[in-house]
């Protein structure tokens, strides 16, 4: 693993999280963080494997996953630029929850265990800095559960679309990349039921569709169909 850049810790001080922390625990993480690159599809960590430390997205995008007993996937989330991952091992020092892959070539900044446990065992009070770190993915989660009960399935896919576009797609347009059926587990439908509603809002000129990917061609009208 390689010291991280400069640049690099400039991407790292855009993040929500990183950037409202006291100037003492910046520095503490920076100085500690490693480099380290993975290709598209390689695994970062697997459901079961030990906490090693924390992990932020420097380029790239990471999915995190889960997989049944006969292999079948689940896409939970992806994680793009600045944003940090792996604190939940932290809290209960148990296995890791699920599994993590690079959905495309990645560049990741990484804090061992070890300097955690050294810092948290002499500044114990920054466990709510990483306490607030880990609600913000349950805030997050709660809104994914209240847009299920509440959002025709319609309405889902099309938030669905429109937050992976601000995470996803390219610097040159808006595409990215994406299965029918890692769509399908993300809004909690059948493959075939997000395949319809993709193309009717293909039909309606909203989305244009390729092979595993999508192109937003109206974010506004995206925007409206969730609203209503």
């Amino acid at each position: 693993m390689k010291e991280i850049s400069k640049a690099q810790c400039h991407i790292i001080e855009q993040g929500q999280w990183f950037s409202g922390r006291d100037t003492h625990l910046k520095q503490f993480l920076l100085s500690h963080a490693k480099c380290l690159s993975l290709s598209a599809h390689q695994s970062l960590f697997l459901r079961g494997d030990k906490h090693d430390g924390i992990y932020a997205v420097l380029s790239g995008v990471v999915r995190i996953s889960g997989v049944s007993n006969n292999g079948k996937e689940a896409v939970l989330s992806f994680v793009d630029a600045s944003l940090w991952f792996g604190e939940v091992t932290l809290f209960d020092r148990g296995m890791r929850t699920h599994d993590v892959y690079a959905q495309t070539d990645v560049t990741l900044c990484f804090v061992p265990h070890r300097a955690l446990e050294q810092l948290l065992k002499q500044y114990p009070h920054y466990w709510q800095d990483f306490g607030l770190l880990l609600a913000q993915k349950l805030r997050v989660m709660f809104t994914s559960m209240e847009d299920h009960a509440l959002l025709s399935a319609e309405q889902r896919v099309a938030k669905r679309l429109l937050i992976l576009c601000a995470h996803l797609a390219q610097s040159n347009g808006h595409t990215f990349t994406l299965s029918q059926q890692q769509l399908a587990d993300m809004t909690y439908l059948t493959r075939q039921t997000a395949n319809q509603i993709l193309k009717k809002l293909a039909k309606q000129q909203l989305i244009e569709l390729g092979y595993n990917k999508v192109t937003i061609l109206n974010q506004s009208a995206l925007e409206q169909l969730c609203s209503q």
